[in-house]
């Protein structure tokens, strides 16, 4: 009986939680050991089993887990014995490698398809890449020729303006001439090839090696000063915008640069010290100034240059007049009007005691992408007024006592 109760007790103590913390905490104590001679239960006692298997039942019933309420993602320890560890006796450490082998091998496929399928989403993203290359260069491409057509469409609008000009029929051969090469540029030579360094902004047609196409040129003066006058000019656009924007008057500084220019031309020509009779004039107009002010102003500083080349070249001012052949006929005239943001070119035929004012072109220099063909266009009028004098520079006397222009 006595043992009955120390296996109760036994088995009590060892499915009890306090039991458990005692052997998940501290270390175990040793099992205790019973003697081999003495038998755990008396098979003797019939009472005494009918008792233990009593107990055995109670016990069971009050601390086993129900299998209703049992955790499905546990084990037995029944399911365990049953299936065992799988592994014979007779296996050897060799199948266990075989094992650990083929996992590896595993491993080994899987990177291998892992980096299977980076190489493909790297040849993908390539593919894209290129895709989206090949939209930009077929982009590009387009706007290349879409450029091109537009171009092409306002060098023939530009054609047709001069072939009218042409058909008219009373134009001077010099405002033919000076109307072709304002209409034409940017679309034909016009500087030495030697000054795209300095100009590498500007399309590349516009440079040539042949002197005979090469209008803005430089003479006695140095390529240098060619390069730093026309430069101030195609610069004079953003400072005019300027001058706006601080809420002040561009006229004055307009005028200033194209007579700084004009200056230069003259020096380039060689007759800068020399007695002539000026071709070209700039007029500005006055703050509020009306415009037909303006042209009364034009019109009669250009028709007294015009007697005074008359007078000089021996032509009266007969109202039936007749050139000679045997003299140099009167030049064209060209004259600038600086109002406000604008400058409008026109010219008069001397030759003409009767001849009126011709508007040739104007241009605002508000206008941001002209501010280059601006300058151009001011430097082109320039340079024919150049041209004509140093025409004639041989028939010119010496001026010992030069006047100096303040705005110069």
């Amino acid at each position: 009986m006595d043992q009955l109760f120390r296996l109760k007790n036994t088995v009590v103590d060892y499915l009890s939680p306090l039991a458990k913390r005692r052997r998940t905490i501290g270390p175990t104590p040793a099992t205790p050991t019973r003697d081999n001679d003495a038998p755990l239960f008396s098979n003797s006692d019939p009472q005494g089993a009918r008792q233990q298997a009593a107990i055995f039942g109670k016990i069971r019933d009050k601390y086993e887990t129900s299998p209703d309420i049992q955790n499905s993602r546990k084990r037995g320890r029944f399911e365990f014995e049953d299936e065992g560890s799988g592994i014979s006796p007779n296996d050897s450490v060799s199948q266990f490698s075989s094992s650990e082998q083929e996992y590896d091998n595993d491993e080994d496929v899987g990177i291998k398809i892992e980096e299977a399928d980076l190489n493909e989403i790297e040849d993908d993203l390539g593919q894209e890449e290129d895709e989206i290359e090949e939209e930009d260069l077929d982009a590009a491409a387009q706007a290349k020729v879409q450029e091109y057509l537009e171009r092409q469409a306002e060098l023939e609008s530009r054609r047709e303006d001069i072939e009218r000009v042409k058909a008219a029929g009373d134009w001077h051969a010099d405002e033919l001439f000076l109307f072709e090469r304002l209409t034409m540029r940017s679309f034909e030579e016009l500087v030495p090839y030697n000054w795209m360094i300095d100009f590498p902004t500007l399309p590349d047609i516009i440079f040539t090696d042949d002197p005979e196409n090469t209008f803005i040129n430089y003479n006695c003066s140095s390529s240098g000063r060619g390069v730093k006058a026309l430069q101030e000019l195609l610069k004079l656009g953003s400072r005019v915008r300027e001058k706006v924007a601080a809420g002040r008057e561009p006229e004055q500084l307009i005028e200033r640069e194209i007579k700084r220019y004009i200056d230069y031309t003259e020096k380039d020509g060689g007759f800068h010290r020399t007695r002539f009779i000026p071709v070209i004039s700039v007029v500005k107009a006055r703050p509020g100034q009306e415009i037909d002010s303006i042209t009364k102003a034009i019109t009669a500083e250009m028709t007294f240059l015009a007697e005074k080349h008359r007078e000089s070249l021996g032509f009266s001012a007969d109202k039936d007049f007749e050139l000679d052949a045997n003299k140099n006929a009167p030049p064209l005239l060209y004259g600038m009007i600086v109002a406000r943001t604008m400058v409008v070119f026109v010219t008069l035929d001397s030759a003409n005691p009767n001849a009126s004012l011709r508007h040739i072109l104007h241009f605002d220099f508000t206008v941001k992408k002209m501010d280059v063909w601006n300058g151009f266009a001011i430097s082109i009028m320039a340079i024919c007024a150049r041209n004509y004098t140093m025409g004639i520079k041989d028939e010119l006397e010496i001026d010992d006592d030069p006047i100096s222009d303040p705005d110069i």
